[in-house]
């Protein structure tokens, strides 16, 4: 789907008695590479919950049985399971849930933006996990876990050459979160996870108005093309850009930044 962010191996469970409104939440997801589940009500949801730990729930709250509000505080009065990013789906306006790990999603919402808001849950939820499993610290510091290099943010157009670099980067320790253009949430997100580096296709949608809104915020940026391109709306462009390429620069940062 055009726009979409993606992180590999989220499990998102999808909580919603709208069977139309549900099960394209699970298509959209899935295509998107996540592992979805899904139920029509809080209790079903709790058996999903308690069968597969998701790493998000979206969750509606006006439901039949046990409702979202009933299914949300069970959730977190449980310790095993509080610490689950919660996004929830309302049509109400202003409303407000003083629940720690809880979002407000208003509908309609645009789906790219509901994407990238489970993108940034799934990986402070991964983020949490990490810390709760660090062990006490030994005298002298081990090294950086290959495994935990960092968050890199990629805007390409091109899905094949996006699911390639996605590949070569996970494969060397990266957490990839991609996208197939520059969507209005791309600074803000940027913002939240402060990646070691942003690759961004010229011709992608948006590609200038990212580079201007996150000029000051010092995040390592590569604007590239992979061949002829319209002449360039930003300053230093890679062109002709080979994945080798980018990699060489995303690990020049990589060190810069140990």
């Amino acid at each position: 789907m055009s726009g979409a962010t993606t992180v590999k191996g989220g499990r998102i469970l999808v909580v919603d008695d709208e069977p139309m409104l549900r099960d394209t939440l699970a298509q959209v997801l899935s295509e998107e590479g996540y592992v979805v589940d899904t139920a029509t009500d809080g209790s079903e949801a709790l058996e999903r919950v308690h069968s597969a730990r998701p790493d998000v729930i979206l969750l509606d709250l006006m439901m039949p049985g046990m409702n979202g509000r009933q299914f949300l505080q069970t959730v977190k009065d449980d310790p095993e399971y509080s610490a689950i990013p919660v996004l929830i789906m309302t049509a109400v306006h202003g409303l407000e849930v003083n629940l720690a790990g809880s979002e407000v999603v208003e509908k309609p919402f645009q789906v790219e933006d509901l994407l990238n808001k489970v993108a940034l849950a799934v990986y402070r939820a991964r983020d949490a996990d990490r810390v709760v499993a660090l062990p006490p610290a030994p005298a002298e510091p081990p090294p950086e876990p290959s495994g935990d290099r960092g968050v890199i943010l990629i805007v390409e157009q091109d899905r094949q050459r996006l699911q390639q670099l996605d590949v070569h980067l996970s494969g060397r320790g990266y957490t990839v979160v991609s996208m197939t253009r520059a969507l209005g949430q791309l600074s803000r997100l940027a913002r939240a996870l402060r990646p070691r580096a942003i690759l961004l296709e010229l011709t992608s949608e948006g590609v200038a108005d990212v580079v201007r809104e996150l000029r000051t915020e010092h995040i390592p940026i590569l604007v590239y093309t992979r061949g002829n391109a319209p002449s360039p709306a930003v300053p230093d462009v890679l062109d002709h850009a080979s994945d080798a390429d980018l990699v060489s620069f995303i690990d020049r940062q990589s060190k810069i930044a140990l």
